[in-house]
C-alpha cells in the first residue's frame, strides 16, 4: 500500500503514528474470551463451510478495493470490534464520518456481492 522513499510530509507522518500507536493501545486493552473445547465444533454442513470461506475470502479481497477511510473503518468496525467513538478517537473524525464511511463501504460491497452471486469476479 505504502513504498518505502522519502517522506513527503512529516506532519502526515506523526499523525499516522499517533494512529497506528492509538490503535494498538485500545487492541492491548480490549477484553478477551476464553475459548471453551465445544467453541470449536461447527455443526454446519461442509458445503456451507465453504461457501462461507470463499465469501471471507472474497469480502477480504473486496475490501482492498475500497477507498482508503471506508476500508480502514469497515476493517476498524466489522474485524476489529471497534465502536464508532473508538473510531472517530484513533482516526480524528467525527462519528458521523465514520458512520457515512460504513454505510458507503457497505454499499460499494453489497453492489460487488451481486456481481460476485453473478460468476464474475471484482
Amino acid at each position: 500500500m505504502h513504498g518505502a522513499g522519502p517522506v513527503q510530509s512529516w506532519a502526515g507522518l506523526l499523525v499516522r503514528l499517533a494512529t497506528l500507536r492509538s490503535l494498538d493501545r485500545l487492541r492491548r486493552y480490549r477484553t478477551s474470551v476464553e475459548l471453551r473445547d465445544s467453541d470449536g465444533i461447527s455443526n454446519s454442513e461442509p458445503f456451507q463451510e465453504a461457501v462461507a470461506g470463499e465469501l471471507a475470502h472474497w469480502l477480504r479481497k473486496a475490501v482492498t478495493h475500497l477507498p482508503d477511510q471506508q476500508a480502514t473503518v469497515f476493517v476498524m468496525f466489522h474485524y476489529e470490534h471497534l465502536s464508532r467513538d473508538e473510531i472517530s478517537a484513533a482516526l480524528t473524525i467525527s462519528v458521523e464520518s465514520v458512520s457515512t464511511a460504513i454505510y458507503k463501504a457497505r454499499q460499494h460491497l453489497q453492489a460487488q456481492l451481486l456481481t460476485f452471486k453473478l460468476g464474475e469476479l471484482p
